[in-house]
């Protein structure tokens, strides 16, 4: 249960038992892809898009952890709500529109032809993250009221649920992989991001997954995680093969410029 008055004293505030854990491990996994993204030592898409789909699969299965516990106090179950959401708008709200924030900016290895481009694509992000932002709070209320309501489980969303961005960005970079880009996809990514804002706000109904579902979108997953490896490895061209700029970061100013990119 949460901390009374008398309790505070000594004990930690929030909730910390197995309910839990799966939302706070995707989080942290959430965190791990941000610094794969800004790392100047670790820079790697490939391993961020690989937290962001761990999150996902952890996200996927906290409310069904949760509900194993059937003592959980009302408190608990706010508790439960308020830090999925908020969990949720670091995932898949800051952390997908980072992905495509740090291919707007280019850096040295790749720097970006059009700023006018890339101040598109950062309007577009700042737009995602707050569609992210209004639909996770409306489902606080709305699933807030609901409890109040009835003990049966959600059958229904509102809307796309924000968990999307883990199997949309990672299809976005295969896409690329598989078609040799060198370059990263900006404009595609862009687009999804885009539409993925209008349909988390769109209120219509879509089936909430259940176990099968779950376990499918998880096969769907592992799936993606092989054809991003498959393609970055056999179908992006490389620095002596290709004088271009590889969006994976790997090529060092001394090797672009032994290769005649520079």
């Amino acid at each position: 249960m949460l901390n009374t008055d008398s309790e505070k004293h000594w004990r930690l505030l929030g909730v910390y038992n197995y309910t839990v854990v799966l939302t706070y491990v995707g989080m942290l996994f959430s965190f791990a892809g941000i610094h794969f993204l800004f790392s100047s030592e670790d820079k790697s898409f490939i391993l961020a898009l690989l937290c962001l789909m761990i999150a996902g699969v952890m996200d996927m299965f906290d409310g069904k952890v949760a509900s194993t516990k059937k003592d959980r106090t009302p408190s608990e179950k706010l508790f439960g709500i308020q830090i999925d959401s908020m969990a949720d708008i670091i995932s898949y709200g800051v952390f997908p529109s980072l992905i495509v924030y740090t291919l707007a900016l280019g850096d040295k290895h790749y720097p970006i032809e059009h700023p006018w481009k890339a101040r598109i694509v950062i309007c577009i992000c700042a737009l995602y993250l707050l569609s992210a932002l209004i639909r996770l709070s409306f489902f606080n209320v709305d699933e807030m009221e609901r409890q109040a309501k009835t003990t049966d489980g959600r059958r229904t969303y509102l809307g796309l649920p924000v968990t999307s961005a883990a199997i949309v960005l990672p299809a976005v970079f295969i896409g690329a992989y598989f078609a040799g880009n060198s370059r990263p996809p900006i404009e595609i990514a862009a687009f999804f991001l885009m539409l993925m804002a209008i349909l988390f706000i769109t209120p219509f109904k879509m089936k909430k997954p259940h176990l099968v579902g779950k376990l499918i979108l998880v096969i769907i997953g592992f799936i993606e995680l092989t054809l991003l490896l498959v393609g970055k490895a056999c179908y992006v061209p490389s620095v002596e093969s290709e004088p271009s700029i590889l969006f994976e970061n790997t090529a060092t100013p001394q090797e672009l410029q032994a290769a005649g990119a520079l």
